[in-house]
């Protein structure tokens, strides 16, 4: 049986290349973890739509932090800023009485994540019909913030402006 020598060069080689590739292997992981906390923010900027859109104050407290500090500063047209989920709660609901219709979306959206803190900001696209029968809507510029609350990304801050057409 003959007996192997390696060179410290080729030891070291070898521990390079190792390390290159646990590295690209962690990377890979980190963009894997970031991409996945991305796509639920995603998620829950969309649950946020979609209750607004719904009218659904059910789904709508499952979107936000029920905390004293939450801030919605919406909807564009009396922009009031309500501070606390029971005044951001009792503004849903009373905007939501005024209406028949609202349907309110956000087709390309831009989210940042910073630890446990994302934001949320791109153009929505609101139709509002009320109860008397006035149509209205446009775009508006919307930013979101969302906490990781227990792996939960939950809104706490929403504003809405409205963006002027041009005649």
């Amino acid at each position: 049986m003959t007996k192997k020598t390696f060179s410290s060069h080729a030891i070291a080689v070898g521990i390079a290349t190792v390390a290159v590739f646990l590295g690209i292997a962690f990377s890979a992981g980190s963009a894997v973890a970031q991409q996945s906390e991305i796509d639920k923010v995603k998620a829950a900027n969309d649950a946020y739509y979609a209750a607004l859109s719904a009218r659904d104050i059910h789904a709508m407290e499952k979107v936000w932090s029920r905390t004293a500090d939450v801030v919605n500063i919406a909807p564009p047209i009396r922009p009031v800023a309500n501070v606390g989920w029971d005044a951001v709660k009792k503004n849903y609901d009373g905007f939501w009485a005024t209406l028949d219709q609202l349907t309110v979306s956000m087709e390309k959206s831009t989210i940042v994540i910073k630890g446990q803190v994302a934001w949320v900001y791109g153009i929505e696209n609101a139709q509002r019909r009320t109860k008397s029968g006035e149509t209205s809507g446009g775009p508006n510029f919307g930013t979101s913030i969302f906490v990781n609350e227990s792996g939960r990304w939950l809104m706490v801050f929403h504003q809405a402006a409205s963006i002027p057409q041009q005649r």
